[in-house]
Protein backbone atom coordinates (compact mmCIF):
# COMPACT_ATOMS: atom_id res chain seq x y z
CA UNK A 1 0.00 0.00 0.00
CA UNK A 2 1.35 3.40 -1.15
CA UNK A 3 2.88 5.72 1.97
CA UNK A 4 0.53 9.02 1.69
CA UNK A 5 1.56 12.60 3.32
CA UNK A 6 -1.72 14.04 4.24
CA UNK A 7 -2.64 17.33 5.34
CA UNK A 8 -6.02 17.93 7.36
CA UNK A 9 -6.96 21.28 8.69
CA UNK A 10 -7.24 21.01 12.07
CA UNK A 11 -7.69 25.04 12.28
CA UNK A 12 -10.85 23.96 14.36
CA UNK A 13 -8.91 21.37 17.01
CA UNK A 14 -10.27 23.37 19.92
CA UNK A 15 -14.12 23.23 18.42
CA UNK A 16 -16.95 21.17 19.96
CA UNK A 17 -17.94 18.93 16.78
CA UNK A 18 -15.76 19.59 14.79
CA UNK A 19 -12.92 19.42 16.85
CA UNK A 20 -13.58 16.03 18.04
CA UNK A 21 -13.60 14.90 14.81
CA UNK A 22 -10.45 16.15 13.77
CA UNK A 23 -8.73 14.93 17.15
CA UNK A 24 -11.03 11.42 16.94
CA UNK A 25 -9.78 10.74 13.63
CA UNK A 26 -5.79 12.05 14.12
CA UNK A 27 -5.33 10.28 16.69
CA UNK A 28 -6.23 6.93 15.12
CA UNK A 29 -4.49 7.96 11.80
CA UNK A 30 -1.32 8.53 14.00
CA UNK A 31 -2.32 4.86 15.81
CA UNK A 32 -2.04 3.15 12.78
CA UNK A 33 0.78 4.59 11.38
CA UNK A 34 -0.06 4.26 7.75
CA UNK A 35 0.66 7.59 5.99
CA UNK A 36 2.58 11.04 6.73
CA UNK A 37 0.15 13.15 8.72
CA UNK A 38 0.43 17.02 8.73
CA UNK A 39 -2.19 19.08 10.42
CA UNK A 40 -2.56 22.51 9.33
CA UNK A 41 -3.41 24.55 12.89
CA UNK A 42 -3.28 27.56 14.53
CA UNK A 43 -0.66 29.06 16.13
CA UNK A 44 -0.02 27.39 19.46
CA UNK A 45 -2.00 24.33 18.77
CA UNK A 46 0.33 22.24 17.45
CA UNK A 47 1.24 20.90 21.09
CA UNK A 48 -2.89 19.16 20.76
CA UNK A 49 -1.99 17.37 18.26
CA UNK A 50 -1.29 13.48 18.50
CA UNK A 51 2.42 12.29 18.89
CA UNK A 52 3.26 11.89 15.03
CA UNK A 53 1.02 14.58 13.51
CA UNK A 54 3.35 17.33 12.10
CA UNK A 55 2.05 20.54 12.71
CA UNK A 56 1.51 23.85 10.14
CA UNK A 57 0.76 26.82 11.80
CA UNK A 58 -1.75 29.37 9.51
CA UNK A 59 -3.06 32.32 11.44
CA UNK A 60 -6.12 33.62 9.41
CA UNK A 61 -9.73 34.64 10.17
CA UNK A 62 -12.05 32.52 10.10
CA UNK A 63 -14.68 32.19 7.30
CA UNK A 64 -12.86 35.04 5.41
CA UNK A 65 -11.49 35.46 1.56
CA UNK A 66 -7.72 35.73 3.75
CA UNK A 67 -8.43 31.95 5.01
CA UNK A 68 -9.03 30.60 1.39
CA UNK A 69 -5.35 32.42 0.41
CA UNK A 70 -3.82 31.15 4.09
CA UNK A 71 -5.10 27.89 3.46
CA UNK A 72 -3.65 27.49 0.06
CA UNK A 73 -0.17 28.63 1.02
CA UNK A 74 0.04 26.59 4.13
CA UNK A 75 -0.62 23.52 1.62
CA UNK A 76 2.07 24.78 -1.08
CA UNK A 77 4.51 24.37 1.68
CA UNK A 78 3.66 20.96 3.14
CA UNK A 79 2.74 19.52 -0.33
CA UNK A 80 0.48 16.99 0.48
CA UNK A 81 -0.65 14.36 -1.66
CA UNK A 82 -4.00 14.32 -0.20
CA UNK A 83 -5.60 17.31 0.82
CA UNK A 84 -8.50 16.58 3.76
CA UNK A 85 -10.81 19.95 4.74
CA UNK A 86 -13.17 18.50 7.98
CA UNK A 87 -15.51 21.63 7.26
CA UNK A 88 -17.00 22.66 4.19
CA UNK A 89 -14.27 25.70 3.47
CA UNK A 90 -11.64 24.71 0.92
CA UNK A 91 -8.96 26.68 -0.13
CA UNK A 92 -8.54 28.51 -3.34
CA UNK A 93 -7.28 26.13 -6.25
CA UNK A 94 -7.59 23.08 -4.15
CA UNK A 95 -4.99 20.26 -4.46
CA UNK A 96 -6.69 17.39 -7.05
CA UNK A 97 -7.13 15.24 -4.27
CA UNK A 98 -9.50 16.85 -1.51
CA UNK A 99 -11.50 14.89 0.47
CA UNK A 100 -14.23 17.40 1.99
CA UNK A 101 -16.16 16.14 5.24
CA UNK A 102 -19.91 17.64 5.39
CA UNK A 103 -21.09 17.21 9.02
CA UNK A 104 -24.95 19.02 8.56
CA UNK A 105 -26.56 21.64 6.66
CA UNK A 106 -27.84 23.17 9.56
CA UNK A 107 -27.21 26.76 8.75
CA UNK A 108 -29.08 25.90 5.27
CA UNK A 109 -32.01 23.72 6.95
CA UNK A 110 -32.51 26.13 9.97
CA UNK A 111 -32.51 29.75 8.73
CA UNK A 112 -32.84 31.42 12.36
CA UNK A 113 -29.65 29.91 12.83
CA UNK A 114 -27.71 32.40 10.57
CA UNK A 115 -27.92 35.56 9.18
CA UNK A 116 -29.09 35.63 5.51
CA UNK A 117 -25.03 36.64 5.50
CA UNK A 118 -23.99 33.43 6.81
CA UNK A 119 -26.83 31.35 4.86
CA UNK A 120 -25.11 33.11 1.32
CA UNK A 121 -21.79 32.37 1.97
CA UNK A 122 -22.32 28.81 3.68
CA UNK A 123 -24.16 27.93 0.31
CA UNK A 124 -21.54 28.92 -1.73
CA UNK A 125 -18.93 27.87 -0.28
CA UNK A 126 -20.77 24.01 0.41
CA UNK A 127 -20.96 24.43 -4.02
CA UNK A 128 -17.43 25.06 -4.07
CA UNK A 129 -16.36 22.14 -1.89
CA UNK A 130 -18.39 19.66 -3.46
CA UNK A 131 -17.15 20.41 -6.88
CA UNK A 132 -13.62 20.74 -5.47
CA UNK A 133 -13.87 17.12 -4.11
CA UNK A 134 -13.11 13.71 -4.82
CA UNK A 135 -15.04 12.42 -2.22
CA UNK A 136 -17.51 14.17 -0.07
CA UNK A 137 -18.00 12.04 3.70
CA UNK A 138 -20.73 13.16 5.53
CA UNK A 139 -21.39 11.68 9.56
CA UNK A 140 -25.08 10.22 8.84
CA UNK A 141 -27.59 8.88 6.12
CA UNK A 142 -29.65 11.83 6.89
CA UNK A 143 -26.70 13.98 6.44
CA UNK A 144 -26.04 12.60 2.90
CA UNK A 145 -29.75 12.47 1.93
CA UNK A 146 -29.92 16.23 2.79
CA UNK A 147 -26.72 17.05 0.45
CA UNK A 148 -28.13 14.79 -2.49
CA UNK A 149 -31.21 17.01 -2.11
CA UNK A 150 -28.71 20.16 -2.31
CA UNK A 151 -26.70 19.07 -5.39
CA UNK A 152 -27.89 15.66 -6.76
CA UNK A 153 -24.81 15.43 -8.89
CA UNK A 154 -22.84 14.66 -6.07
CA UNK A 155 -24.41 11.69 -5.22
CA UNK A 156 -21.76 9.39 -6.22
CA UNK A 157 -18.94 11.16 -4.55
CA UNK A 158 -20.70 10.53 -0.99
CA UNK A 159 -19.53 8.05 1.42
CA UNK A 160 -21.17 8.02 5.05
CA UNK A 161 -18.55 7.56 7.81
CA UNK A 162 -20.39 7.96 11.66
CA UNK A 163 -18.31 9.35 14.16
CA UNK A 164 -16.48 7.52 16.82
CA UNK A 165 -16.03 7.80 20.70
CA UNK A 166 -13.38 8.21 22.37
CA UNK A 167 -11.96 5.04 24.57
CA UNK A 168 -12.20 7.17 27.96
CA UNK A 169 -15.83 7.11 27.63
CA UNK A 170 -16.10 3.31 27.48
CA UNK A 171 -13.83 3.00 30.85
CA UNK A 172 -15.45 3.09 34.36
CA UNK A 173 -15.97 6.39 36.08
CA UNK A 174 -14.52 6.41 39.11
CA UNK A 175 -16.67 7.04 42.13
CA UNK A 176 -14.17 9.65 43.20
CA UNK A 177 -13.92 11.72 40.28
CA UNK A 178 -18.34 11.82 40.01
CA UNK A 179 -18.25 13.26 43.64
CA UNK A 180 -15.55 16.35 43.12
CA UNK A 181 -17.23 17.34 39.89
CA UNK A 182 -20.99 16.91 41.87
CA UNK A 183 -19.44 19.19 44.71
CA UNK A 184 -17.88 21.50 42.20
CA UNK A 185 -21.25 22.33 40.80
CA UNK A 186 -22.76 22.70 44.30
CA UNK A 187 -25.28 19.76 42.80
CA UNK A 188 -27.22 18.62 45.51
CA UNK A 189 -30.04 16.59 44.03
CA UNK A 190 -29.85 14.41 41.15
CA UNK A 191 -29.39 16.01 37.86
CA UNK A 192 -30.43 15.93 34.10
CA UNK A 193 -27.88 16.75 31.53
CA UNK A 194 -28.14 19.02 28.67
CA UNK A 195 -24.30 18.49 26.96
CA UNK A 196 -23.73 21.22 24.19
CA UNK A 197 -23.85 24.99 22.98
CA UNK A 198 -26.98 26.84 23.45
CA UNK A 199 -27.51 27.53 19.33
CA UNK A 200 -30.80 28.23 18.21
CA UNK A 201 -31.11 24.80 16.64
CA UNK A 202 -30.38 22.58 19.97
CA UNK A 203 -33.80 23.91 21.39
CA UNK A 204 -32.90 24.81 24.63
CA UNK A 205 -36.42 26.59 25.23
CA UNK A 206 -38.27 23.42 24.27
CA UNK A 207 -36.35 21.90 27.38
CA UNK A 208 -37.08 24.07 29.90
CA UNK A 209 -40.33 23.85 28.85
CA UNK A 210 -40.61 20.37 29.16
CA UNK A 211 -38.53 20.41 32.98
CA UNK A 212 -40.87 23.04 33.66
CA UNK A 213 -43.63 20.12 33.50
CA UNK A 214 -41.05 17.44 35.29
CA UNK A 215 -40.60 20.48 38.46
CA UNK A 216 -44.79 20.63 38.80
CA UNK A 217 -44.89 17.38 38.54
CA UNK A 218 -42.69 16.57 41.81
CA UNK A 219 -39.72 15.71 40.51
CA UNK A 220 -36.79 16.49 42.69
CA UNK A 221 -33.94 16.81 39.78
CA UNK A 222 -32.10 19.55 38.37
CA UNK A 223 -31.62 20.66 35.25
CA UNK A 224 -27.98 21.23 34.41
CA UNK A 225 -26.50 22.95 31.48
CA UNK A 226 -22.93 22.25 30.09
CA UNK A 227 -21.63 24.18 27.29
CA UNK A 228 -22.98 27.16 26.75
CA UNK A 229 -20.96 30.35 25.95
CA UNK A 230 -20.35 32.79 28.96
CA UNK A 231 -21.52 35.84 26.97
CA UNK A 232 -24.96 34.08 26.30
CA UNK A 233 -25.42 33.26 30.07
CA UNK A 234 -27.74 36.26 31.11
CA UNK A 235 -30.23 35.22 28.14
CA UNK A 236 -30.11 31.59 29.23
CA UNK A 237 -31.14 32.74 33.09
CA UNK A 238 -33.63 34.88 31.04
CA UNK A 239 -35.19 31.69 29.36
CA UNK A 240 -35.14 29.73 32.59
CA UNK A 241 -36.69 32.47 34.72
CA UNK A 242 -39.48 32.40 31.59
CA UNK A 243 -40.10 28.87 32.13
CA UNK A 244 -40.61 29.42 35.58
CA UNK A 245 -37.53 27.33 37.02
CA UNK A 246 -34.80 29.51 37.44
CA UNK A 247 -33.56 28.23 40.93
CA UNK A 248 -33.52 24.68 39.29
CA UNK A 249 -31.15 25.36 36.37
CA UNK A 250 -27.47 24.78 37.02
CA UNK A 251 -25.13 26.78 34.53
CA UNK A 252 -22.05 25.89 34.03
CA UNK A 253 -21.03 27.12 30.83
CA UNK A 254 -17.81 25.65 29.48
CA UNK A 255 -16.24 23.06 31.76
CA UNK A 256 -12.96 21.96 31.48
CA UNK A 257 -12.23 18.04 29.38
CA UNK A 258 -11.62 16.50 32.24
CA UNK A 259 -15.28 17.42 34.10
CA UNK A 260 -17.33 16.57 30.83
CA UNK A 261 -17.29 12.79 31.21
CA UNK A 262 -17.65 12.64 35.35
CA UNK A 263 -20.62 15.26 35.17
CA UNK A 264 -22.05 12.82 32.26
CA UNK A 265 -21.49 9.39 34.30
CA UNK A 266 -23.29 11.03 37.34
CA UNK A 267 -26.20 12.40 35.28
CA UNK A 268 -30.01 10.58 35.83
CA UNK A 269 -30.94 11.75 32.00
CA UNK A 270 -28.87 13.28 28.71
CA UNK A 271 -31.68 15.46 27.04
CA UNK A 272 -30.83 16.09 23.47
CA UNK A 273 -33.85 17.67 21.70
CA UNK A 274 -32.52 19.57 19.02
CA UNK A 275 -34.44 20.74 15.92
CA UNK A 276 -31.76 18.97 13.82
CA UNK A 277 -28.20 17.35 14.28
CA UNK A 278 -25.71 16.07 11.36
CA UNK A 279 -24.89 12.95 14.20
CA UNK A 280 -25.01 13.89 17.78
CA UNK A 281 -22.17 12.84 19.38
CA UNK A 282 -23.07 13.76 23.24
CA UNK A 283 -25.98 10.75 22.91
CA UNK A 284 -23.22 8.49 21.75
CA UNK A 285 -20.65 9.73 24.54
CA UNK A 286 -23.60 9.17 27.57
CA UNK A 287 -24.52 5.78 26.33
CA UNK A 288 -21.12 4.52 26.17
CA UNK A 289 -20.88 5.92 29.92
CA UNK A 290 -24.45 3.86 30.86
CA UNK A 291 -26.18 7.68 31.29
CA UNK A 292 -30.18 7.24 29.38
CA UNK A 293 -30.61 9.37 26.77
CA UNK A 294 -33.92 11.68 25.73
CA UNK A 295 -33.65 13.02 22.12
CA UNK A 296 -35.33 13.98 19.08
CA UNK A 297 -35.57 11.75 16.22
CA UNK A 298 -34.46 14.69 13.84
CA UNK A 299 -31.30 14.89 11.67
CA UNK A 300 -28.36 12.05 12.06
CA UNK A 301 -29.66 11.61 16.10
CA UNK A 302 -31.98 8.42 15.42
CA UNK A 303 -28.90 6.82 13.18
CA UNK A 304 -26.96 7.48 16.40
CA UNK A 305 -29.37 6.83 19.31
CA UNK A 306 -30.55 3.67 17.89
CA UNK A 307 -33.18 1.42 20.02
CA UNK A 308 -30.80 2.95 23.01
CA UNK A 309 -33.03 5.79 23.42
CA UNK A 310 -36.23 7.52 24.05
CA UNK A 311 -37.39 9.83 21.36
CA UNK A 312 -39.64 12.97 21.80
CA UNK A 313 -40.51 15.37 18.65
CA UNK A 314 -38.47 18.30 19.74
CA UNK A 315 -41.63 20.91 19.12
CA UNK A 316 -43.82 19.02 21.71
CA UNK A 317 -42.73 19.75 25.21
CA UNK A 318 -45.18 17.40 26.40
CA UNK A 319 -44.03 14.66 24.94
CA UNK A 320 -39.65 15.47 25.94
CA UNK A 321 -41.13 15.67 29.43
CA UNK A 322 -42.67 12.17 29.38
CA UNK A 323 -40.10 10.54 28.01
CA UNK A 324 -37.57 12.14 30.70
CA UNK A 325 -40.11 11.33 32.79
CA UNK A 326 -40.35 7.88 31.89
CA UNK A 327 -36.45 7.32 32.42
CA UNK A 328 -35.97 9.31 35.92
CA UNK A 329 -38.99 7.09 37.85
CA UNK A 330 -38.95 3.68 35.84
CA UNK A 331 -35.35 2.28 37.29
CA UNK A 332 -36.09 -1.01 35.01
CA UNK A 333 -36.37 0.93 31.94
CA UNK A 334 -32.96 3.55 32.51
CA UNK A 335 -31.40 0.12 33.58
CA UNK A 336 -32.66 -1.29 30.07
CA UNK A 337 -31.50 1.63 27.78
CA UNK A 338 -27.95 2.03 29.70
CA UNK A 339 -27.20 -1.55 28.65
CA UNK A 340 -28.63 -1.14 25.39
CA UNK A 341 -26.73 2.26 25.10
CA UNK A 342 -22.79 0.95 26.48
CA UNK A 343 -23.30 -2.08 23.73
CA UNK A 344 -24.30 0.04 21.06
CA UNK A 345 -21.49 2.82 21.99
CA UNK A 346 -18.75 0.18 21.47
CA UNK A 347 -19.77 -0.29 17.68
CA UNK A 348 -18.60 3.63 17.46
CA UNK A 349 -14.61 3.64 17.40
CA UNK A 350 -12.44 6.37 15.62
CA UNK A 351 -10.28 3.33 14.58
CA UNK A 352 -13.87 2.45 12.16
CA UNK A 353 -13.92 5.67 11.17
CA UNK A 354 -10.24 5.61 10.00
CA UNK A 355 -10.47 2.84 7.82
CA UNK A 356 -13.24 4.42 6.13
CA UNK A 357 -11.84 7.99 5.52
CA UNK A 358 -8.56 6.17 4.56
CA UNK A 359 -9.81 4.66 2.04
CA UNK A 360 -10.90 7.91 0.61
CA UNK A 361 -7.59 9.25 1.26
CA UNK A 362 -6.33 6.30 -0.84
CA UNK A 363 -8.54 6.19 -4.04
CA UNK A 364 -8.35 10.52 -3.86
CA UNK A 365 -5.39 10.12 -4.78
CA UNK A 366 -5.43 7.27 -7.34
CA UNK A 367 -8.37 9.46 -9.08
CA UNK A 368 -6.13 12.17 -8.97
Amino acid sequence: MRRLRVALDGRKLRDFGIGTYVRGLLGAAAERGEHDLVAIVRPGDGALLPEGVEAAACDAEGYSLGELVAVRRALAAVKPDVFHAPHYVVPLLPPRATVVTVHDLIHLKRPEHATLAKRLYATTMLRRALRAARFVLTVSEAVRSDLVDFAPGCAGKVRVVPNGVEARFLSPVPQAERERVRRAAGLDAPWVLFLGNDKPHKNLGGLLAAFARLVRSGLPHRLVLAGGAAERRAERAAAAAAAGVAGRVVDLGVLPDADVLPLLAGASALAMPSFLEGFGLPVLEAQAVGTPVACSPRGGLAEAAGDAALFAEPDDPAALAEALRRILTDEGLAARLSARGRERARAFTWEAAYETVASAWRDAAEEA
